[in-house]
């Protein structure tokens, strides 16, 4: 991955600086926070071979592993740990694994990560996101991230498709679910038609539910439905890959 950018969202306004060196802000109304679920996926990114050799099991990043510090801790939760422990002793990201603590159905591991291992997370950390949680889905990793603005995110996604990283943003939502989320325009009601959308099946290959089943269930029309579903959705497309829409 690509090193030396700054975080995008730049200073904040209305802050100052305490007697201890650090930046506060004046204002008592806390910065808008948005919150991504984003996923990526290379052959070469840390542990992503084990993940598509054992999909049954879910593995959680309990600490992400950076060029300085390649050790992390992985928990992992599944039946079939044999396998998960052959394939992860071929991993090629893997220089060395070590099991920590074990029950019937968790284990947490010890990973050391070998120098041509991929990874996103320092990247992440780099660019001022936050990361919340990181865990195994679809052949690659699943990540949780806070961001003040969708900048950064942006870039993370350029650097990853510089670097033939699969990236897709899978989630933006404000931390207040009714407000309407700068750059996206998506209002709380645009968000909760999608979010239904999504949990019920609809972008499911095969669709495991119908927009007239979706619009009984929010109990709207179905050409409501429609309209609301692509407006949402190409609000959605241009934020991520920042194209400006008309109002």
């Amino acid at each position: 991955m690509a090193h030396g950018a700054s975080n995008s969202d730049g200073a904040l306004d209305d802050t100052e600086e305490s007697s201890d060196g650090v930046e506060t802000a004046t204002s008592p109304d806390s910065p808008r926070t948005l919150f991504a679920e984003i996923f990526v996926a290379r052959d070469d990114l840390t542990l992503v071979p084990t993940i598509e050799s054992v999909p049954d099991v879910t593995i959680q990043m309990e600490e992400v592993p950076t060029a300085d510090t390649p050790l992390a801790f992985v928990s992992v939760v599944g039946t079939d740990f044999a396998k998960f422990e052959r394939e992860i002793e071929a991993d090629p990201t893997v220089r060395e694994v070590t099991l920590f603590s074990a029950t019937a159905d968790q284990r947490v591991y010890r990973i050391r990560t070998t120098s041509s291992a991929t990874s996103v997370f320092s990247t992440t950390t780099e660019l001022g996101l936050r990361t919340l949680d990181v865990t195994s889905g679809n052949g690659g990793w699943v990540i949780r991230v806070q961001l003040l603005a969708r900048e950064p995110l942006i870039e993370l996604r350029e650097r990853c498709l510089e670097s033939d990283v699969q990236f897709r943003v899978q989630q933006l939502y404000d931390a207040n679910p009714s407000a309407e989320i700068e750059g996206t325009r998506l209002t709380g009601h645009q968000r909760d038609t999608i979010l239904t959308a999504y949990q019920s099946g609809y972008y499911n290959i095969p669709r495991e539910i119908s927009q007239g089943e979706l619009a009984n269930e929010l109990d709207v029309s179905t050409s409501a439905i429609s309209q609301q579903l692509r407006r949402a959705t190409g609000q959605l497309i241009a934020s991520t890959f920042a194209i400006e829409q008309d109002s």
